[in-house]
């Protein structure tokens, strides 16, 4: 699929791409972000007699200049009978839309449009005079120049405030990670590879897709939008330590730091919480819970029939109480911890 049928999908299913956020018990002290070859954390081992389920769990943000090391997850991929991917949408588009270069200058447009406020009004007119305050003051210290954002809808704003106080303050997204785990994945000759995805067929011409992703972008109460903004400006001003120790933790492999973080499911982020109450605020909440049955299923599979077999979750669904690895230990699993 190509950028243009990327950047539609995500927009409509914008949460799939946003991870539950966490919050720190204590306050962290400052710290120096790690640097060079490090081996993230050991996996978690779930267990049916001599079959083995091995879960590499994810974290973003992390250290934007950490080499992984992926010796551990290489050997476990090595003798591993099948690959479990996580949990998520695989979101499909007509062709006609995607292989139309002129589609590309129309999403673009779109994009750019949506991504402003209707009537172009500035966001100190949108927000309220406190929330902006504080939202210039993060702006002032590590984007002054970027003065196309006055024009953003405070959803795009806050999202951008995000991405550069963390590349400022030395943290990245994770994808380097999971790209590597793709190629580990491909070289391996003969595994098996089960998608726990759930397909969404996007319906309709280019037209279609552009009015429905408008039509989402108008649903989302200002109230909620508000609310969003603010808990992402509450987690640049409060939260940076926090993030920068956890994500130190996690490159070092020191899972124990990680028992005394409290995560939140995806209803408690007030992120996610605005894209339920948009207009596909049925597909968002049938896909997630979909996924998650279907990775559970697989891993059922896996686990009856495989001798070792590789997943990837993000750590959040390691440690919360109602996570998939705590629905794997109801289910009579034995589950070992690193």
């Amino acid at each position: 699929m190509n950028r243009l049928a990327i950047g539609l999908a995500a927009i409509v299913l914008w949460p799939f791409v946003v991870s539950a956020q966490e919050v720190q018990v204590e306050e962290a002290p400052e710290q120096i972000l790690v640097t060079g070859k490090l081996p993230g954390p050991a996996m978690w081992k779930v267990s049916n007699g001599d079959n083995a389920l091995w879960i590499f769990a994810t974290l973003s943000p992390i250290p934007k200049d950490m080499i992984w090391e992926s010796d551990r997850v290489e050997g476990v991929i090595a003798k591993a009978d099948e690959y479990l991917e996580p949990p998520g949408a695989d979101i499909k588009v007509s062709p006609l839309v995607y292989l139309n270069p002129i589609n590309y200058i129309r999403g673009y447009r779109l994009a750019k449009r949506l991504q402003r406020n209707p009537d172009d009004k500035p966001l100190q007119a949108v927000m309220p005079p406190e929330l902006y305050q504080r939202f210039e003051a993060l702006k002032a210290q590590y984007f002054p120049g970027e003065k196309d954002v006055e024009q953003f809808r405070p959803i795009a704003a806050g999202q951008l405030l995000v991405q550069q106080v963390q590349l400022k303050n030395g943290l990245a997204q994770n994808s380097s990670i999971l790209k590597k785990i793709n190629r580990l994945v491909a070289k391996k000759r003969g595994l098996k590879t089960t998608t726990t995805q759930v397909e969404v067929k996007l319906e309709g011409g280019y037209g279609t897709l552009a009015e429905r992703v408008e039509t989402m972008i108008n649903s989302l109460p200002a109230e909620s939008e508000m609310a969003c903004v603010e808990s992402q400006i509450q987690r640049m001003e409060t939260e940076l330590e926090a993030m920068r120790s956890r994500a130190n933790s996690w490159a070092q492999g020191w899972v124990d730091d990680f028992r005394t973080v409290i995560f939140r499911g995806d209803e408690a982020d007030a992120c996610t919480s605005v894209m339920l109450a948009s207009s596909e605020s049925q597909l968002i909440t049938e896909v997630i819970k979909q996924s998650q049955q279907k990775w559970l299923v697989a891993a059922d599979k896996a686990l009856a029939s495989n001798k070792t077999t590789f997943a990837v979750l993000t750590i959040g669904e390691m440690f919360r109480d109602n996570g998939l690895l705590a629905q794997l230990q109801d289910k009579g699993y034995l589950v070992r911890q690193p």
